[in-house]
Parts: structure tokens; sequence; C-alpha cells
């Protein structure tokens, strides 16, 4: 039964331990009897809280072992706290090390840029060994009084965000060398972002989760705009700047209205709470709060109607931070998403299905047509990256578990398709000036400057499409399979003509590589080994998950459970 308190935890240490004495035998009777009757839990003082505890202890003659084994508990739950964020410690006190020697180092090497590719080198190894303490923790416990909770799910989520900045070190390598970028602070706020990242995958507090988000944010405008000497890179990071400000503010305006209306923050006190009769003006007011809280995480991840900053952004700001961008804070945030709708919002909040639902039909709509005319590749990828926003909330819209399970596949998939395509721009230079592919017209010279990656590349923008049999192609049709179960007919009608006006952009991008005339000719710089072998890793997980789709959704199937 002592297992059973963690329902319910509270700030204050005396009131903590006067209702878990009180929720012990999970029977609320001794309420009846009370001489004041009181309808919300905050209306009872501290003092008012002990003196019940005591009674209720003496008058149903509870053992003493009660409370000594609950004190035992609680200060092993300090103890264990500190345990259970090891992987943060071991973070913080590496990117600390890091710090101090390069900053020593720095008056030292002659080439800035070999700095920065040293580090790159120091953290692929860190997140190796963060990807490997993640397999020795345990399945699932609660952090720091209910503020961080580390389960499966969190730990599915670390994972993944290990292993895809592992990758994107790895191809941002050769671009800091070609570039000779000299910040070689560069990864160290990069790892920073990843501390963010599970932090907020394991809140389980509205205080842990806005300072997760908002140290990821406050890295994400720097890093934005750390080439300074360009106006491009200063422009879209002012702009993101003031736009997530902006945004910060309505999260927080959330957060501030739920405490203010029912005097806690923690997701599991507001699902009991929810969960027992409350006025309507507090019902309201945690709706405001919530309606606050999704509206600042709709624009970090670029749904409509909060997109606007996201096609310039990703066009201004270098192509390696265009790759970040894209892929991994989604992942977090996606998966905060998950946290928030599981612990109280999906199961108490009549618009959590429409809001997603709405959200999702305009997003992929917008996206659709906005990448339809346009002529600059980060641009289109900015649109289309919408786009796959909303197929991934139309999965979150219905909240059942095989929709999750679509959710994530479609996550899963976006990763490896976009992590092929983004080493592509990465990679793709001419030889006489070293310049980047930049239009969509450029791409005219690949089949015949390079028939593999041209080949590569028109199967990936196959699978984006979801042309059948690719991984692409699955992906779409469990999102679709998931709205049909929830009844959502038209809409699935609706998205799937989108989708298949949709697949004219990338079928264009194809026509140019394969049969469009070119007058000057272009030779490609050379790729490295690495990202040859991350170029060929995606390309046959895309191959091999497509000829046997079956054991990639047990794989994940697996994992989700």
């Amino acid at each position: 039964m002592i297992s059973e308190r963690k329902k319910i935890r509270y700030h204050s240490w005396e009131r903590d331990f006067a209702r878990d004495v009180l929720y012990l035998l999970d029977d609320f009777t001794w309420l009846k009897g009370l001489p004041v009757n009181y309808n919300t839990w905050d209306e009872v003082t501290v003092k008012q809280w002990r003196e019940l505890a005591e009674w209720y202890v003496q008058s149903r003659n509870v053992p003493i072992s009660w409370w000594l084994r609950w004190e035992q508990e609680y200060f092993y739950d300090i103890f264990y706290g500190y345990l259970g964020i090891y992987i943060e410690l071991f973070f913080i006190i590496s990117i600390s090390l890091l710090i101090i020697f390069f900053v020593i180092f720095d008056y030292i090497f002659k080439y800035k840029f070999i700095l920065s590719l040293n580090i790159g080198y120091v953290l692929i190894l860190i997140f190796i060994l963060i990807n490997l303490l993640l397999h020795n923790t345990k399945s699932s416990f609660f952090i720091f009084d209910d503020i961080l909770r580390e389960d499966g799910f969190s730990i599915f989520i670390q994972n993944v965000l290990t292993i895809n900045f592992i990758f994107y070190i790895i191809i941002s390598l050769d671009y800091i060398f070609l570039e000779k970028i000299v910040h070689y602070e560069y990864f160290l706020l990069v790892g920073l972002s990843f501390l963010g990242m599970i932090i907020m995958v394991k809140s389980n507090d509205l205080i842990s989760l806005y300072l997760a988000i908002e140290l990821q944010s406050l890295v994400f405008y720097i890093i934005s705009s750390f080439k300074v000497y360009s106006n491009f890179s200063t422009e879209a990071g002012l702009k993101y700047f003031i736009l997530g400000s902006f945004s910060s503010g309505i999260l927080l305006l959330g957060c501030s209205l739920i405490y203010g209306f029912v005097g806690t923050t923690n997701f599991s006190d507001l699902r009991l709470l929810l969960s027992t009769q409350i006025s309507n003006n507090v019902f309201i007011g945690i709706l405001v709060g919530v309606i606050c809280i999704i509206i600042g995480i709709l624009f970090k991840l670029g749904a409509v109607p909060f997109h606007m900053w996201l096609p310039d952004v990703y066009e201004g700001v270098p192509t390696m931070v265009t790759a970040l961008f894209a892929i991994i804070p989604k992942i977090a945030l996606f998966g905060l998403l998950y946290r928030l709708g599981i612990s109280f919002c999906a199961d108490n909040f009549f618009f959590w299905n429409q809001l997603f639902l709405y959200v999702s039909v305009l997003s992929i709509m917008l996206g659709t047509l906005g990448a339809l005319y346009q002529v600059k590749i980060k641009k289109l990828l900015a649109y289309s990256a919408i786009s796959h926003t909303g197929f991934i909330l139309l999965g979150y819209s219905s909240f059942t578990n095989f929709s999750l399970f679509a959710t994530y596949v479609y996550i899963i998939v976006y990763i490896i398709i976009s992590l092929n395509m983004f080493i592509l721009l990465l990679v793709l230079r001419k030889r006489d000036n070293f310049l980047k592919f930049k239009k969509v017209s450029e791409f005219v010279v690949l089949f015949k400057s390079n028939p593999m990656l041209a080949i590569n590349f028109c199967l990936i923008l196959f699978s984006i499409a979801g042309i059948p049999p690719l991984l692409g192609f699955y992906s779409k049709l469990f999102i679709f399979l998931s709205a049909l179960n929830s009844n959502l007919y038209f809409i699935v009608f609706i998205v799937a003509i989108i989708s298949v006006v949709a697949s004219m952009y990338y079928i264009r991008l194809i026509k140019l590589m394969f049969f469009k005339k070119f007058k000057f000719w272009n030779f490609l710089f050379e790729i490295s080994k690495y990202n040859c072998i991350l170029i060929s890793v995606t390309f046959v997980l895309n191959v091999i998950f497509s000829l046997y789709p079956e054991k990639f959704l047990i794989f994940i199937y697996n994992i989700l459970i």
C-alpha cells in the first residue's frame, strides 16, 4: 500500500507526511466524521493535516510501523532522486569539463576549427556512454517529489534522442571543416539543448516543463544566429528570438493560471484533482491554462497557425542548424505532448481531440500548398516539415493506443528519411567554388554527376511522398487507419487528396534530376566516408523495412510496449 501513496504529492513536507498517512489504507470514509466540511484539499492547512493524521492513526489503530516505514521511504526518495538524474549529472559534469579544457586550449591551437572537430568527437563518445547508461535504468520511478518521472517511454525517447545527436554531430563535422567554423562553443550549446530535451521528456511538473523548454529555446536562439557575418543568419535568429519569446510568455501564462487556480503544478496532482468534482470557475481556469501551454508547444513545433517563423528561419540559419531544428527538437516535443495527454489532459478536456484535429488538417493543407511554388530547397523542406507535423498531430488527435503506435511509427520513419535528406543537403557542393545546393533547379546535374546518389535521393523522395511499397507509405497508412478507427472518414478523404497533391513537388525534383536537360556541367565535391556510411545506412533501412514492413512494425511495437 505504501507504493500507492505516490499517486498524491505535495510540496510541503508536513502536508506530504500527513496526507500519505491518510492515504495509506485507501479509505476516505473518515472525511464524513470531520466537524468541518472541506471542499478542496487546499482548504486544509498544514497544521490541520497533521492533527487529522494523528486523529486518524489513533482512531483506526494504525500501527506505528507505518510511520517509520514512511520516514525511511521519504529519505530514500531524496537519495534516490539524485541517483535518478545520474545521466543529467554526468552530462553536466562532462560539458563543464569540456568548457574548461577548450577555453584553456583556445589560445594554443592555431586553427580554431580543429577545436570544434575535437569537441565533436568527444561529444559522440559522451552520447554513446549515455545511450549505454540508459539501458541500465530502472523501468519506472519518480524523481524529486514527482517533479521528474523516469519510465519506459522516457527511456525510449532518450535513446532516440542520443542516437540522433550522434548522427547529427557526425554529419556536421564535414560542414565545420569545409566552412572553417571557429566557434567550438557550437557543439557545447548543442549538448546543452540535449540536456533540456531529456529533462523535457521526463517532466512531470509544469515548472520542470517550462525550464526544460526554455533551456532548449535559449540554446536555439544563440545557434540560429551564430553565423554573425551573415545577414540572413542574424535576421533568422532575431525573428526566432522575438516570436519564440512571445510563445514562451504564453506558455508561462498557462502554467501560472493553473497554479493560481489550483495551487499545484504537478501532473499527478492535476489528474487527481480533475477526477473529483470541482467548481466551474476552477475548471475554466485550468482549461485556459492548458490551452495556453498547448499553444506554446505548437509554436515550438511550427504547426499552423503558429508556423510563421519556420520558413524564414530554416532558410536563414546555416544548413546544419536547419537539420537540427527539423528533426531532433520535435522528438522531445512530441514526447512532451504524449506526457501531457496521458497524465491529465486527454481524459479531462473535450477540446484535446478537436484542437489537434483542426491544427493537423490546417498544417497538412498549408504545408502542401506552400511547398508547391518554392524554388529554394530549404524553404521547400520547411513547408514539408509543417505538413509532416500535421500528420503526426493527426495521430495525436485520436489518442488511442493504436493511434499512438501509428504516430511513433511515423516519427521513426520521418527521422530516417530526414536524416538521409539533410545529409545530402550538407554534402552536395560544387567542386569549383564549394557552394552548397540552394535552389531546386541546381539538382538538375545530380544524376549525371553521381547516379547512385541521385537514385538514393529519388527513393527517399518517393518514400516521403508515400508511394507504395516504400517505408513512408506504411507510416501514412497507419495514420489513416488510426483516423478511420475514430470515424474520421471525411478528414481521411481530404488528407488523402492533399497527400496526392503533395507528391507533385517531390516528383518535380525527380523530373529535374533524371529528365531535365542542362547547359552547364557542375562537378561535385567528394563525400567523406562517414557521410557515405550514414547515407548507406538510412538508404538500406528504408529498403529493408519497405520489403519487410512487419519486422519494422513489430520492432516499434515491442519498444513502445
